[in-house]
């Protein structure tokens, strides 16, 4: 008879559950030791057989206990880490803070299966000051291996292409339908041109929450609908910047022109002169049929061409100098000028 007994009441004892103290940063060790306190309070609530933080604190050396508290979500890790204690369950904790958020997550294992009974993941709103309520409510399913229930959030909004971040995080766009631990969450929509909106919605367990969001054009803006591309005014082709020449260049350019048209013009009289009197040349008197005048005119018009020539050079030599240095600087600018009839240059400046 006390066999049969023995054996029902190892049947029925609950396992032992070790609960290790919430990992937190230095700054937030107050409010993670009150995560573990109300995980204690809710475990002897539940009359669990359980190991303490300050009872695994004497079993395990302070290496071994600050290994167990970084272990996270790994549960093998936590299984190596209490393999010496006898038990079969642990709760291990992390608690951290985004910019506007406490990111609280717990998970209770089995460390005879290696597997993770239950979980719990809330990101939760600095400013909603339910920090403490909302641990108290996921504590206890936690603690009876329940998982953690979820609910839906569904946002909709004027804009199809609008982006929509949820709790810092782009989430999609319009309509979108998230499914989402219980909690407060921060939602904004914002798109350019429009002005941004934020939210504040809870997220009840197995319950549907709707959010209808109406973005507002910025005063001033012009819906991207409402633009009429032959309205938008073109920017007209620039205009052929033109070349400045200084004064000093102009002259010398004249001066270019005007000797090489004396040189040729002289050149090619010259030219006619000479054909003309070699071809009065008379081979059997060996006498040119022209005078002594009309041969030195030739020959004075061949001299003049090649001066004109030498200072037509000289003049083009100084015209590319003078270009180069003080164009800049020039008053007088030529620039191309082209219509849909005819082409040329255009003059224009202080001469």
């Amino acid at each position: 008879m006390l066999l049969p007994l023995v054996m029902a009441l190892t049947v029925t004892a609950s396992p032992k559950l070790a609960i290790v103290e919430v990992d937190a940063p230095d700054v937030m060790m107050g409010l993670g030791a009150q995560v573990t306190r109300a995980i204690v309070n809710e475990a002897q609530a539940q009359k669990l057989d359980l190991v303490t933080p300050d009872q695994l604190r004497e079993k395990l050396d302070a290496k071994h206990y600050a290994a167990l508290r970084k272990c996270g979500g790994r549960v093998a890790c936590a299984a190596q880490e209490l393999e010496a204690l006898g038990v079969q369950r642990a709760v291990v904790g992390q608690l951290s803070r985004s910019e506007a958020h406490y990111v609280l997550k717990l998970w209770l294992f089995d460390l005879e299966a290696l597997t993770t009974l239950a979980d719990v993941d809330r990101s939760i709103l600095i400013a909603a000051r339910r920090f403490m309520k909302d641990v108290e409510q996921a504590v206890p399913p936690l603690l009876r291996g329940e998982r953690e229930a979820r609910g839906t959030l569904v946002l909709e909004a004027n804009l199809a292409d609008a982006q929509i971040s949820v709790n810092g995080e782009f989430a999609g766009t319009p309509p979108l339908t998230l499914t989402l631990r219980p909690g407060k969450y921060e939602v904004k929509i914002e798109r350019k041109k429009y002005l941004p909106i934020t939210r504040l919605i809870d997220v009840e367990a197995n319950q549907e929450s709707q959010l209808e969001l109406k973005l507002l054009l910025i005063p001033g803006q012009i819906p991207d609908d409402q633009i009429i591309p032959a309205l938008v005014k073109k920017p007209e082709p620039a205009a052929p910047e033109g070349v400045q020449l200084s004064p000093l260049t102009w002259v010398l350019g004249g001066v270019t022109v005007a000797a090489a048209g004396t040189g040729l013009a002289l050149g090619l009289v010259a030219r006619s002169q000479e054909k003309a009197l070699r071809e009065s040349f008379d081979t059997q008197t060996n006498v040119y049929g022209g005078t002594r005048t009309q041969a030195l005119e030739q020959n004075r018009n061949a001299v003049i061409a090649n001066v004109a020539f030498g200072v037509a050079g000289a003049a083009l030599i100084g015209t590319v100098i003078s270009g180069i240095v003080g164009a800049s600087s020039a008053p007088v600018q030529v620039a191309p000028t082209v219509t849909s009839t005819a082409a040329g240059l255009t003059v224009g400046g202080t001469f």
